[in-house]
């Protein structure tokens, strides 16, 4: 057992294997708002939580780096416009 401490706050990280499948998990002790428990009890079993908070978090792991992807790749599109654009005038100076 592995006891972290982050701004206040005590996370209980259990380390165990399931033979089963091959990944490795982590038990945390997670905090949720009534109404947040609530909800989550309505959509699913209570043996099926855990799937359904991983596969949360995958998705919403997935949209932000999609979302900072798209922003890097936008940047780096308008440095390149900005470079074609200089290299253009140097082409066509040498060209006269």
């Amino acid at each position: 057992m592995i006891l972290l401490t982050y701004k206040m706050c005590y996370i209980i990280v259990h380390l165990k294997t399931h033979w089963e499948n091959t990944m490795e998990t982590i038990r945390i002790n997670v905090s949720l708002p009534k109404e947040v428990f609530v909800e989550l009890s309505k959509e699913t079993k209570s043996r099926k939580r855990s799937q359904f908070i991983t596969e949360a978090i995958k998705r919403l792991l997935k949209e932000k780096r999609d979302q900072r992807l798209a922003a890097e790749y936008q940047e780096a599109a308008t440095e390149i416009r900005a470079i074609n654009k200089e290299l253009e005038g140097a082409v066509n100076d040498g060209l006269d």
